[in-house]
């Protein structure tokens, strides 16, 4: 319950963001970034380039288990794609360099 507590009070400080853009809650990523950190003490845990021009990256919490995926456009805007909660990582995986599917 704590992490859907504070995945809400992220998206409600992002609202004033969100009505700047139709895609949802975005802004510079510094807030959001120090909003991660400071907030909800998720730190980078993984991510890749989306495209040329798109960062996608996934941030956690060890301690509470919540999680954010961010996409920063080349520009430096960032949105929140999802957030969640019960984070857990996959063991064994070993980056392959490939195509999009």
């Amino acid at each position: 319950m704590k992490t859907v507590i504070a995945t809400a009070t992220l998206l409600a400080a992002a609202t004033p963001l969100a009505a700047q853009s139709a895609d949802g809650p975005c802004g510079k990523r510094e807030f959001f970034v120090d909003q991660l950190v400071e907030t909800y003490e998720e730190q980078p845990v993984a991510g890749g380039l989306q495209s040329e021009d798109s960062l996608v990256e996934i941030w956690a919490s060890e301690t509470s288990g919540s999680f954010t995926i961010l996409v920063t456009d080349a520009s430096g805007q960032t949105c929140v794609a999802i957030t969640g909660e019960d984070f857990h990582e996959a063991g064994g995986f070993v980056g392959v360099k490939g195509e999009a599917s």
